[in-house]
């Protein structure tokens, strides 16, 4: 594990956003244009907050999710929705390149249609982790870990809803991954994805590949480092 950890969740947070604009930089300076999927959950919010005051060019930025609920934009559910309050409703990403998944429709008919509309490698996908190491949608016991393609819809019996959801070869696909974690109640998961135990299977975490881990001291309190 690639980890980087920061005293605090709003530490760790202001360490991904300097990265990202770095990131986005780069980039923008080597092929004219930065694509990046966003992920759901609070997590994120707080990197949205100190992104709003770095310098990115955002007229470069294509914007992309990595999974969303079964709902509509305007939903208090909705991954979108979240991420334009938060953050892409404050800088100058065009409108035509925030390109959001389409909650509401049919979950197959929508998940290809996602598929087809993506780049063909994403720059980076940024990423959380549930209490029960799940990561975008894909969660323990549902057929998505197993699933092939980009984008699917992946039935999620414990919550009885679908979602749709980037598979792990479009993730591991990408230039770069991230996963921002943090809080006491994520420490013995990730001790647990570290050591390899109940694998992919039990932590879907676990099938993330070389990834960067943004950790607080309260997320990273189990690993070996």
């Amino acid at each position: 594990m690639n980890v980087l950890v920061s005293p605090t969740p709003q530490a760790a947070a202001t360490l991904a956003a300097h990265h990202l604009a770095r990131a986005a930089a780069s980039a923008i300076a080597e092929r004219g244009s930065f694509s990046v999927a966003l992920s759901g959950g609070s997590t994120p919010q707080l990197m949205y907050e100190a992104l709003k005051g770095l310098e990115v060019d955002w007229a470069h930025v294509h914007v992309y999710f990595s999974d969303e609920r079964s709902v509509g934009p305007d939903s208090d559910e909705s991954n979108y929705r979240s991420a334009k309050l938060g953050l892409l409703g404050h800088v100058g990403v065009p409108a035509g390149q925030v390109h959001r998944m389409e909650g509401e429709r049919d979950p197959a008919r929508a998940a290809a249609d996602y598929a087809a509309l993506l780049p063909e490698r994403l720059d980076l996908v940024l990423l959380g982790m549930g209490d029960d190491g799940h990561t975008a949608s894909l969660f323990p016991d549902t057929e998505g870990l197993q699933a092939g393609g980009r984008v699917i819809a992946n039935w999620v019996p414990k919550l009885e809803t679908w979602r749709l959801s980037f598979t792990y070869a479009e993730i591991n696909a990408a230039r770069e991954r991230w996963l921002l974690v943090t809080g006491a109640n994520k420490a013995t998961v990730l001790r647990e994805v570290q050591n390899g135990i109940d694998g992919v299977a039990g932590h879907p975490v676990a099938g993330v590949h070389d990834a960067t881990w943004y950790l607080d001291a309260a997320a990273a309190a189990e690993l070996s480092l």
